[in-house]
């Protein structure tokens, strides 16, 4: 044994105390998803002077523009682009070309999409398992550069990395409203690929543009053929796949209202399964889309068929269950897909769950997709069902988006690692981080926190905690170099359980609070309790936007929900004012003090009604930069409405200023709305 003064002891003491500095510098190291094996080495390799990327041909004017891109941010100079010819899955950053280029080992236990990243003082490696795991490579370095870099240099390490999950893929839902300009869903690829996603699908349900049924897809909202095969083509090279959907029972209402498909109606919603005439236009949808996309599996959804069996399918239902009719539909489109089409079904599995006895009539090749959104322990009773009878699954967590102001972040990094963890403990095929816009009042920039977050999961199999990830995520995402988006995140966070907010569903931010909240003291302490939390907020989100070298656009749209929360708890205080003011107005006995008050509550209510009026406006813009015109004025018209209805509280505030200068009387506070308790 050594005592505390021998010198092999303090020796090792030292040893000791520089590993563990050596893990605090890892950790670090801001990257998403981050890698698995990271070592760190003595010495900075300079991005300053002349510097040659060697690599091959196929894609080095690829990674060039990726590479070149980062430095050009970060004001250094280019590198300049050297192709080898040879087939290879490795590239070489230097300041010399033409020598042997070492190979690099790369984890004994790299799976496809792994890779090996080294920087020493003179060189810069990157080795992949195949033609993808290069890529990922390059998106590792891309991110060192933007957000790892000590002053014009990269720190020297070795990475060895490689995914958990075989597929991650993340979803834009087309069909509730808003649908994604081609502009929109490149940036998702690009975006993605950035965070080693490699599948992107969109939700459909009506909004495409179908030639051989020209009245489904609104003109001015719709994804066409020419877009889909736009963006096919520009996934490839970034290795991420599209993977195609369409609703194909369920869910299809804004198709059946349509008088030409009301024979087709099971209810106004589900499509009824005991009609021919279902099949051939399903032939119909799929024929114009399938051909259309590369990748072996299609998704047919399939989910929420509520009201199976009580339209014209109910006689055989009453013989065969609802769950028989359900079966014997999903075979029919399963056939279909399999061989006319070449494609791999998929479809969401919570009707079959419901019909556990009939589970094992659905074809062995379905790729099953197990959803659920709460922030549950564990989900492995939505996984069971599937892994254990043989099936391959996917799960499929949510970013808490549907109809909010803004994503509960809070439920969405819960229910994400747990299902995710779940998943990989099950040996899942893949993730399919899900988002939703059901009242289509939505916009898309602001779900990259929860992407980015799935895209960690998927990654390493959820063992990153949200502390870690939002302390790396602001600069991986925007280059920022403090903390401040992550900080931001945890407070916005906070908001949706404060009481009487609703959860921060979009439906509360139109509820009239500047009247209603007057005499409500539990609604003041509300609103005081969410400015608390949402002002510090916007401080963040403002500092990251000015410090950001990349992607700052898409802080717009986390500002614009930041600052919708803030007008509810500000338009709560400011009627509780204009009430105190108005109140006084009718009782004081002093005409200017009468004047004053009025006055005071007249610009109160132009606050407001200008507040919202910059609120309707920011929306539109945010929105046409990120979707296509159709459905915008579903919104567009709330904000109006809200914007007139101030015009005219202010009107008859004005109206009654005119009588107190005239020396009448006021109409009494509870004729205006300003009654106080």
């Amino acid at each position: 044994m050594f005592n505390e003064t021998h010198p092999v002891f303090t020796l090792l003491l030292l040893a000791g105390l520089f590993h563990i500095s050596l893990a605090n510098e890892v950790s670090r190291l801001r990257l998403v998803p981050f890698p698995k094996q990271i070592e760190l080495q003595k010495g900075v390799f300079a991005l300053t002077g002349k510097l040659v990327l060697e690599a091959p041909d196929e894609t080095a004017e690829l990674f060039t523009g990726l590479i070149n891109g980062e430095l050009h941010r970060a004001s250094l100079p280019a590198v300049e682009v050297c192709h080898l010819t040879e087939t290879t899955n490795t590239l070489r950053i230097s300041c010399e070309s033409g020598q042997r280029i070492p190979q690099i080992e790369l984890a004994s236990n790299a799976s496809l999409e792994g890779y090996a990243l080294e920087i020493h003082p003179d060189e810069i490696i990157c080795s992949g398992t195949d033609s993808a795991g290069l890529f990922f490579g390059v998106q590792t370095l891309c991110q060192l550069i933007r957000a790892n870099r000590i002053g014009n240099g990269l720190p020297c390490l070795k990475i060895r990395d490689w995914p958990s999950l075989r597929w991650r893929c993340f979803q834009d839902d087309l069909t509730r409203g808003p649908s994604s300009t081609l502009r929109t869903l490149k940036r998702n690829v690009d975006l993605g690929a950035g965070l080693k996603m490699n599948l992107f699908t969109y939700y459909m349900e009506y909004q495409f543009a179908f030639k051989k049924h020209p009245r489904i897809g609104p003109a001015n909202g719709s994804l066409t053929p020419e877009d889909l095969s736009a963006l096919v083509e520009y996934s490839k090279p970034r290795h991420v796949d599209i993977l195609g959907n369409q609703q194909s029972f369920g869910h299809l209402a804004h198709i059946l209202k349509h008088e030409e498909y009301a024979p087709l109606r099971e209810t106004g919603d589900v499509i009824c399964p005991t009609r021919e005439d279902t099949y051939l236009l399903l032939n119909d949808l799929y024929s114009e889309v399938c051909p259309l996309l590369p990748f072996e599996m299609f998704n047919v959804c399939c989910d929420e068929t509520w009201g199976l069996g009580t339209g014209p399918s109910k006689t055989l239902a009453d013989q065969i269950g609802v769950g028989g009719v359900y079966v014997q539909h999903i075979r029919r489109v399963h056939g279909m897909l399999k061989y006319t089409y070449g494609k791999r079904m998929m479809m969401w599995g919570d009707i079959i769950l419901q019909h556990p006895d009939k589970l094992d009539q659905i074809p062995k090749d379905t790729v099953m997709l197990t959803w659920g959104y709460d922030a549950a322990p564990d989900f492995e009773h939505q996984i069971d069902p599937f892994a254990e009878s043989g099936y391959e699954f996917f799960v499929c967590p949510g970013i808490s988006n549907w109809s909010r102001i803004l994503p509960d972040f809070s439920i969405a990094t819960t229910n994400i690692f747990n299902f995710v963890r779940d998943g990989a403990k099950h040996k899942a095929l893949g993730m399919l981080n899900t988002a939703w816009e059901d009242d289509g009042e939505a916009l898309k920039s602001y779900n990259w926190y929860g992407y980015a977050w799935g895209a960690e999961c998927a990654w390493n199999a959820s063992s990153t905690s949200t502390e870690e990830f939002n302390q790396r995520i602001g600069a991986v995402l925007f280059g920022e170099p403090g903390f401040h988006f992550g900080q931001a995140i945890t407070l916005l966070g906070k908001t949706h359980p404060i009481p009487g907010m609703n959860g921060m569903f979009n439906s509360r931010f139109w509820e009239n609070d500047f009247q209603r909240a007057a005499g409500d003291a539990s609604a003041q302490a509300a609103a005081r309790h969410l400015l608390e939390v949402v002002e510090p907020a916007i401080e963040h989100l403002l500092a990251c936007k000015k410090d950001a070298t990349s992607n700052a656009e898409l802080l717009d749209a986390f500002l614009l929900g930041a600052r919708r929360m803030e007008r509810i708890g500000l338009r709560v205080l400011d009627g509780l004012r204009a009430a105190e003011a108005y109140t006084e107005a009718c009782e004081t006995p002093d005409r200017a003090r009468r004047l004053k008050r009025l006055e005071e509550v007249r610009q109160l209510i132009e606050t407001n009604r200008q507040s919202h009026a910059e609120l309707g406006k920011e929306f539109e813009r945010i929105w046409l930069e990120e979707s296509k015109p159709y459905a915008l004025d579903w919104t567009l018209a709330r904000y109006e409405n809200l914007v007139h209805w101030y015009a005219d509280l202010a009107a008859r505030v004005a109206d009654a200023h005119k009588k107190a200068a005239a020396g009448e009387a006021l109409p009494a506070p509870e004729q205006m709305g300003f009654a106080l308790p």
